[in-house]
């Protein structure tokens, strides 16, 4: 708590010295001056304030145990920068790394609501408040004249945009949720798992078929994407390890249609199989955001997997844009991160791709994207725990 006497007195000081050179130098006060000179003092003094109240010592307690079952490893301390309503702070925090699986966390992130973001609760509120009444950028300039918090415009666009996504989400949530509470319980044996699958694919139409709807790159549509889903059970395994579907457990729906309209397909064919009577439920992707959207809104409980499959598909993907013409050097490559895959090592595997060397722009966009592509889908593989 001394530090942070010693701050405040400091910015008290400076400040007093400011008003006493202003008063030297003019005949009277100018009030405004005055204001703003005593604001930002004072917000300089309070982000001292909070960032000493908000940094932890080193982990000294038990080991955290990382959800693959393995002990983490504290790696002390490391800053992360945050814009708060009292001003830019660099934040200490202790972090944790899993050396079996590779992930890491900062535990203070999720406690003090910062996870992924740099911005404060409180400036995302500001933020969204702003950007849902004026322009990006005047809300920009209204926040550094109001409050002396200095974003950018695309800042208060991203959070505006993010707060009325998550209050739309709530909103369909909640309604269908109650439309769901309608489908009456099952009666029936517990099922261990139920598995449900879904994936689109695009088929061809005739010109009819496909008119009012556009195809890709501008052009005339020639497709159309058919919505199927899956729900299935399996409890054994094979030789080597592998899950095995139970025999005539399958059965399958699919339409042309929107995904809304497609949710309300797949629940149904779920509740028919005993959704409510499964113990674990298990949502399988491929990665699209529509099949993680309706797993949020009709199977909240579930775990969500991306189908290895997929997942392998793009790692094969990023060997033949990174080594066109060595296919030896490309099947090796992929091999030494399918292993990585496998084994559900996504923050590793990432690091190996970005330090792959790249020849070309293509090359480099490609490291991008499907690095971006794992290290999205990162909880959804790790397939050794799953």
């Amino acid at each position: 708590m001394r530090a942070i006497q010693d701050a405040v007195s400091a910015e008290v000081g400076q400040l007093l010295n400011v008003i006493s050179r202003a008063r030297r130098k003019s005949a009277g006060w100018d009030l405004e001056a005055l204001e703003q000179a005593t604001r930002a003092a004072l917000q300089r003094a309070g982000a001292r304030l909070l960032q000493e109240l908000l940094e932890q010592p080193a982990h000294s307690g038990p080991p955290l145990r990382c959800s693959c079952g393995q002990d983490m490893r504290c790696e002390g301390a490391r800053p992360k920068r945050l814009v708060s309503l009292l001003g830019r702070l660099i934040l200490q925090r202790p972090y944790h790394h899993c050396r079996h699986c590779w992930r890491g966390t900062a535990p203070l992130d999720a406690e003090l609501d910062i996870a992924g973001t740099q911005y404060s609760p409180g400036v995302r509120r500001v933020l969204a408040v702003v950007g849902g009444e004026t322009s990006f950028q005047r809300g920009r300039l209204l926040l550094a004249e109001l409050a002396g918090i200095a974003v950018s415009s695309k800042a208060v666009e991203r959070q505006a945009e993010a707060i009325g996504t998550d209050i739309a989400a709530r909103a369909d949530s909640a309604r269908l949720q109650a439309e769901l509470a309608e489908f009456p319980l099952q009666q029936g044996p517990a099922l261990p798992t139920l598995y449900i699958e879904m994936d689109g694919t695009g088929i061809p139409v005739t010109p009819a078929e496909a008119a009012g709807h556009a195809g890709k790159q501008a052009e005339a549509a020639t497709t159309r994407e058919v919505k199927l889903g899956c729900v299935f059970t399996q409890a054994k395994l094979d030789e080597r390890g592998r899950p095995l579907r139970d025999p005539n457990s399958t059965t399958y729906t699919a339409a042309i249609e929107d995904a809304a309209a497609f949710g309300q397909r797949i629940y149904h064919e779920a509740w028919h199989r005993g959704l409510h009577r499964a113990q674990r439920q298990v949502v399988i992707g491929d990665g699209a955001a529509w099949v993680w959207n309706l797993s949020h809104i009709y199977f909240p409980k579930a775990i969500e997997i991306v189908d290895i499959y997929h997942a392998r598909e793009h790692l094969w993907s990023l060997g033949r844009s990174l080594f066109p013409l060595d296919r030896q050097q490309r099947r090796r490559w992929v091999k030494r991160r399918k292993k990585q895959l496998d084994e559900g090592r996504i923050e590793h595997l990432v690091r190996s791709f970005r330090s792959t060397p790249t020849c070309t722009a293509e090359q480099h966009e490609a490291v991008r994207l499907e690095s971006n592509y794992f290290q999205g889908h990162a909880e959804r593989m790790r397939y050794a725990e799953f």
